[in-house]
Formats: structure tokens, sequence, C-alpha cells
């Protein structure tokens, strides 16, 4: 195999010499907020627009979009506009990375003649959960990858999806005067701390010493041009060591609520993603005491339940719905929502059977505001070959009455599950989920008890999936949300937009967002899509987030 002579050279005006009198190169940022959304596709030594002119010389260019749940690639269409190439993302574009690969030409400026190539990507998203490698060897063969490091970003370059050591790049943006020029270590890594949030533009180049003919024209090498525009956000919040013990089984999809110095979890699934038995869904009721986290205790449990929500009421537990896997493993899934609403009695420690739902419902959540437990979202499970009904009521029950009753309210504008509840400010805030139609969503409503009205709310910043599955919970009179790629985000004081605050050490969905003392969130339970279960606990001290630079 022909050997390769491999490094990256920083490329500027000096650097560059007699070759040209400016560098240029393609940059890739997306527009998420147009309708509909669009990449742009600009042509110069930043993520910014240049002379409009030069952009008939990408026209050609191939651009992709990680499209779609599986994320395989999807080509768009590139067509000219003011200051940009411009392309309409699909429908089902879920914010994934978009890449781009074009052949320039020959090229003999200031030495033997050279094939150039570029390569460009941009994230949409500054979530560092979403910074993925496209791992494409065809259409990204050289690519930049980012990755959260601490309070710092480890860049590696990659050629054919091997990390290149010893080689250079450069970095401009915010914060940076000039331009940094780095060197890779043994593992094709950088780690560098970018001084403020805003738009970075990273740019790299590899030489293979291969000749050929291109149209017609012989070169001695080929020279690969990469650039990477990213937006990033500076962490102000992280996890803190902690001596949680680690659940004794991994759960998803369960009930969690913390009362006085103490966490409870119920049920749940132990079992593997979309793999669901009575073997492996769990009634049981687990009990941590946070003040001496030694060990978890078992309570008396009760009904295997997963999809079900629980909160905390006056010192006592209350849960609602959830659905029960009525096959054994390896057979046909018979799932069934189920209507059951009940009391832990913290006291005597047993079960109370409270008022049935109107309708039996799963993949719901709920929360309290004030002495009122509301319930929104869900669908109720019928069994095998039975059609799956989608709830489009929101309920309310008072549990400070002498008998509560289940009533209906304002019907909500969606029909949704896998969402987050959580009260704030006398509120309702209902945010993401699984949409009936037309997947998974980042939107936010919100429910004003006082007036029976729905709002719209200011949506996630991330893709659909950082809307699926994520938890929420208000703390220190501030909203938080963690969601699947582990961001933790806050909504703003004035509740018009939210606001990124940093990563747990764990992505996970489908887990639980808790309070403690109003001074901390406990993250606990959970799954990710590429390593499992997570059973560890995490501590967010929220008392000590940091407020954002101006």
């Amino acid at each position: 195999m022909m050997r390769l002579r491999l490094w990256l050279l920083a490329l500027t005006m000096t650097t560059l010499g007699t070759q040209t009198a400016s560098a240029h190169f393609p940059w890739l940022l997306t527009e998420p907020a147009e309708k509909p959304a669009k990449v742009k596709v600009y042509f110069g030594e930043a993520a910014e627009p240049d002379d409009p002119k030069l952009l008939d010389r990408l026209l050609k260019a191939d651009v992709w979009v990680l499209g779609g749940r599986r994320g395989e690639p999807q080509s768009l269409s590139l067509k000219k506009g003011e200051d940009a190439l411009e392309a309409e993302l699909p429908a089902n574009w879920q914010q994934s990375a978009v890449f781009l690969r074009h052949t320039y030409g020959v090229v003999a400026k200031g030495g033997e003649p050279f094939l150039l190539k570029y390569y460009g990507k941009t994230y949409p998203s500054p979530l560092p959960g979403t910074w993925r490698s496209v791992k494409d060897n065809e259409r990204l063969a050289f690519e930049i990858v980012p990755k959260l490091d601490g309070a710092a970003v480890l860049l590696q370059v990659t050629w054919q999806n091997e990390p290149v050591a010893g080689a250079t790049f450069t970095v401009t943006g915010p914060g940076i005067p000039n331009q940094w020029e780095a060197t890779t270590d043994e593992n094709g890594n950088y780690r560098c701390e970018l001084p403020q949030s805003g738009l970075y533009s990273i740019r790299a180049r590899h030489i293979e010493t291969a000749a050929g003919e291109h149209e017609g024209k012989a070169y001695k090498s080929v020279q690969h041009y990469s650039t990477l525009s990213l937006r990033y956000l500076p962490s102000r919040l992280s996890p803190v060591a902690n001596k949680l013990t680690a659940l004794p089984n991994g759960i998803t999809s369960f009930g969690g609520a913390v009362v006085g110095d103490a966490l409870y979890v119920y049920g749940g699934n132990y079992g593997s993603a979309h793999d669901y038995s009575i073997e492996d869904q769990s009634g049981d009721l687990w009990k941590l005491d946070l003040k001496n986290p030694a060990k978890w205790e078992q309570l008396p449990g009760s009904a295997k339940l997963q999809g079900l929500a629980m909160v905390e009421y006056k010192g006592h537990l209350y849960r609602v719905g959830g659905f029960t896997a009525m096959n054994k493993a390896g057979d046909p899934q018979d799932l069934r929502s189920q209507a059951d609403f009940a009391r832990f009695n913290i006291q005597t420690q047993a079960w109370e059977s409270m008022s049935s739902l109107p309708e039996a419902r799963s993949s719901h959540d709920a929360a309290i505001v004030g002495d009122t437990l509301y319930v929104v979202g869900g669908w109720n499970l019928q069994g095998k070959g039975r059609e799956t009904q989608w709830h489009e009521t929101a309920l309310a029950i008072n549990l400070a009455a002498e008998t509560p009753e289940w009533k209906t309210i304002a019907t909500p504008p969606f029909k949704r599950r896998a969402l987050a509840l959580a009260e704030l400010h006398g509120k309702l805030c209902c945010v993401g989920g699984m949409q009936e139609q037309g997947g998974t969503t980042t939107a936010m409503t919100v429910y004003d008890p006082s007036k029976n009205v729905w709002l719209e709310g200011p949506a996630l910043i991330g893709g659909g999936m950082d809307g699926f599955g994520a938890s929420a919970f208000a703390c220190q009179g501030a909203l938080y949300i963690t969601t699947m790629s582990g961001s933790i985000q806050r909504l703003v004081r004035e509740g018009t937009q939210w606001e990124y605050l940093g990563q747990v050490a764990h992505p996970r969905f489908f887990h639980r967002l808790l309070p403690w003392r109003n001074e901390h969130l406990v993250v606990v339970g959970g799954g990710s899509m590429t390593t499992g279960k997570v059973l560890e606990l995490e501590l967010l001290p929220v008392a000590r987030v940091k407020t954002a630079a101006k």
C-alpha cells in the first residue's frame, strides 16, 4: 500500500506565500430557526460571508445531512443565494451533522501542480453531546472531531477514521485576537480552552503524495482541506463528586421522588430497550438516604409497572398509571396501560389505593401545583392486536379535598408521550416528547391553572431527540432539564428561552431529575443508546450555578 505523508498545516496569508493572496475554504452553517430549516455554505477564510462571486466555484459540491432516526446520510441540493449557497434541510432532520465534499480541481500556483479537495462540517447545536464523528470514509475522509473535556474542548483530527499525530491546525473565533496554531498529540488530539461563547472556525490540511490526472490536468500530490464551524457555549454547571451508592439495578421509565432526605424509585424496566416482559418489569420500591447513602433499602413493592409517574406531596408518594407487560420473555409483546392511582404512606410503609384514572394511561408525566396533581400526555396501550389510543385530555385532582376526584382541564394543543412535566411559579410546563404525528419534539407548552389556558413556550436547545425522555424539575426558583445528549438546560428568568449550562457525566434519557433540599438536583436511572443503562447517580449543585457572562 502506498505510504502516505500526512500532516496538517495552518493556512494564512503568510504560510500560503505565493500560492494565493487570500485563503478560501468552504464553511457550513445551519439555520434551524428558519422555516424551512436551511444550511448555508460560505467560501472564505472563516465561517461568514465573503465575496459572493466566488460561490460559483462550489456549486458542484456534494452536501449531506445525517437525517432520520438511524442517521443515514441524505443528499442536499445547493442553490445560490445572496451571500451563500443554500439548501433546505429535510423534514425528518434531527439536527445532526451537516457535511460537504468537493473536488476543486488541479491548482498550479507557486510550485508543482496538486489536486485540491475540500471537506467541511458543522453541528447545528452547541450541545457537546451532539458533536459526534460522521465516520464516513467515502464522503468525509478528512474530519475534525470536537469533544468536551471538562472545561476544555478536545479537538481530534482524523484521516480515514484514524487519528493524525503531530498535526497542526488553526482556530479562529471570539476572544482569539488573530488565530491559534496547535499541534496534535500521539492520539491526534489537541486540548484547548475556548475563551468565550460564539462561533469558531477550525481548519486543517492533509497532503497525500499521490500523482494522477483530473479533467485532463496532471498533478503530483493531493491536498485535502477540512473545516469545522463550531458553535460553542461554556459550561457553568457540572456534576460534583458524591458518595451516592449506585442503583441496585439499571432501570428506565420508572417513578422517582425525593421526600426530605430520602430518594425513592419505583417500578421501571430492568430489561433491554424495547424488549418488555413480565420478568423484566419491576414492581420494586427502593429508598436511598441521601445524607447517609451507604446502601439502598428495599421497601414494600406493588404492581409491576413502567412508563408511570410518581410525585411527592406532603411527605407521601403518589404513583399514577403506567403499563404492564402481560407476556413472558420471548413471547409476542402484550402491553397494557393501567389506570391505577395509589399512595405510599411513608409512616405506615404501606400502599393505599386511590381513585383510579378515568382511562388507562402510560408514557405520561405528572407534577404538583399547589395542592393539585396534574397528569399530561401519554397513551393507552390496549394489548396485543388492539389499536393504541393517544390521549388528548389532561387531568387534575385536588389532593387536599376530602374526596379527591379526577377532572379534565382545558384540552392541550398537542398529543405527546415521553414528555417532561414540571411546576414553575404556579404554572405547568410541558416540555418535549414524542408526537402522535411528526416524531420527537423540543417544543414547550405552558398551562396556566388560574386561567385554564395553554400558552406556547420556548423550545429546548438541540434536536428533537433532546426532548424525548427528558426530565425536568424546578429548583432555586428556576426550571432545569436534562436531556438525552447529556445537556443541562435552564429556562431563563424571563421564560423566553432556554440556556445551556453544562453536561452530565453520563448522558441518559428516561431517567429522573429530582430536587434535594432546593440546593441540588439528583440525576438517577435512565439509559443511553450507546452505553446502556446507567447505574451511577449524579449530583448537580444548583445553588452554586454561575450566571452567564455578559
